[in-house]
């Protein structure tokens, strides 16, 4: 589910828009995504993303078209990140000098502002509605839902805290994205006619990995080997990384917290290394 916004510019003489300076007009936070759908903060491109950095959600797509600005929220999402939404578009709107926009294929004004925000909210609790039956019935085993800083995987101990309810999203996207913790994702290589998987962990660093080793929204490679690569391009297999990287703590459906230590390391390529 999302929401698409296009605001065009009707004057005969239109203003060249620039993305950086929609981006500072808006006096939010911004960033990219690189190639595994994590934030790359205070860098701007085609598609920026703009966010509120005092509560995070998933996060508002910025992009230029020609003449006009084109915002994409997705559903389900926060109520305050719904409201930052259509506050911007105000402020976009003002900006060009247009008292409407173009909202899902049909025409808005600011006057639709409070219905839309009710309309998006309750979009989003449905999606959240449907989301937590096929979760419960077993017809998703887990849903990833795009946040600001990275991918969430969504299981049914993340919708059982949800619930259902929008405040309840909204503090545990926020908090799980406040973390002050490095994402692990892998980096794909053709070695000896087959494809493996290897994510890099440094010492003394807080880091996100996954239970099972995956490439996101790219179901089509037929990665054979995942492995870990920890220090001086020595590498270990993932299952032995997992195994035997000690303590973890929970992050979401499909990833735990590790800290290893240099001392955990050199154990770690002691007993397990292998080359690639």
């Amino acid at each position: 589910m999302s929401v698409s916004v296009q605001i065009k510019q009707k004057k005969l003489f239109k203003k060249k828009l620039d993305i950086a300076e929609i981006v500072q007009l808006t006096h939010l936070s911004y960033g990219v995504c690189d190639e595994h759908f994590r934030l790359v903060e205070n860098e701007i491109g085609e598609h920026t993303l703009i966010f509120d950095k005092q509560k995070l959600a998933r996060g508002i797509d910025l992009s230029i078209e020609g003449k006009s600005v084109n915002l994409f929220l997705n559903l389900p999402t926060s109520k305050e990140e719904i409201r930052c939404f259509y506050k911007t578009i105000e402020t976009i709107c003002a900006y060009l000098g247009v008292d409407e926009y173009i909202r899902e294929g049909g025409y808005a004004t600011m006057a639709d502002t409070t219905v839309l925000i009710r309309r998006d909210e309750q979009g989003s609790i449905q999606g959240l509605q449907d989301l937590q039956e096929k979760i419960e019935n077993s017809e998703y085993s887990g849903v990833q839902l795009m946040g600001i800083y990275n991918p969430i995987s969504i299981g049914k101990k993340e919708i059982k805290r949800i619930n259902s309810d929008l405040d309840n999203l909204s503090d545990f996207l926020h908090e799980l994205q406040s973390m002050d913790v490095y994402y692990a994702a892998p980096h794909i290589y053709e070695v000896k006619n087959r494809l493996v998987g290897i994510y890099a962990i440094g010492a003394d660093i807080l880091s996100v990995v996954p239970t099972k080793p995956h490439v996101f929204f790219n179901d089509s490679l037929n990665v054979e080997e995942w492995f870990v690569i920890l220090k001086d391009g020595k590498t270990i297999k993932y299952d032995d990384f997992l195994k035997n990287a000690g303590r973890k703590k929970y992050y979401d459906d499909n990833h735990v917290i590790v800290k290893l230590s240099e001392k955990k390391i050199d154990e770690l390529i002691s007993k397990y290394y292998i080359e690639v």
